[in-house]
């Protein structure tokens, strides 16, 4: 009796810590992928990076054309399918609990292929100060993009007490 008892608070807290989604981003602001068109849309994947066994630098698709892809973060190993043409790629990095953002120009092509690549200073003991973005043509390993420098910031804030 004891244990149900104790068990029966435990799972209604649990309920409070339960992650939430992110549903405040109106359906209109969301990237909808290209349905039907399998053939002639081209394709963008993240990249992960192991720095030791607790820790990954994680770079994926932030937003398309300014339309948040939702689940970008959890995502950055799948293939996200884009329409061709002139696209604004916005890509993230992610080091918990360091992050930066940049924009990028990428002029896709039916059926390519591409990939986020970057390069930090975010590493222990480093200067934690930038993150460098690119993407590249996965069958050429060739840069198609410009490089752009995202500043790292930290998510976790301070807040001294007053006095």
């Amino acid at each position: 009796m004891r244990l149900w008892l104790l068990l029966i608070p435990i799972v209604l807290l649990s309920a409070c810590f339960a992650p939430q989604p992110l549903t405040h981003i109106p359906p209109e602001l969301q990237y909808v992928v290209p349905a039907g068109q399998e053939n002639s849309l081209a394709t963008l994947v993240g990249s992960n990076e192991k720095s030791t066994p607790i820790d990954d630098f994680t770079v994926y698709v932030l937003a398309v054309d300014g339309k948040r892809v939702i689940s970008g973060l959890e995502n950055w190993d799948t293939a996200l399918p884009i329409q061709p043409g002139l696209r604004t790629i916005t890509v993230a990095f992610m080091r918990d609990p360091l992050n930066a953002q940049a924009d990028l120009q990428l002029q896709a092509v039916a059926g390519g292929k591409y990939q986020i690549q970057f390069s930090t200073n975010a590493y222990f003991f480093g200067a934690d100060t930038y993150c460098d973005f690119w993407i590249i043509d996965i069958a050429t390993q060739k840069p198609v993009t410009g490089i752009k420098r995202g500043t790292l910031t930290n998510s976790i804030r301070y807040i001294p007490p007053r006095d």
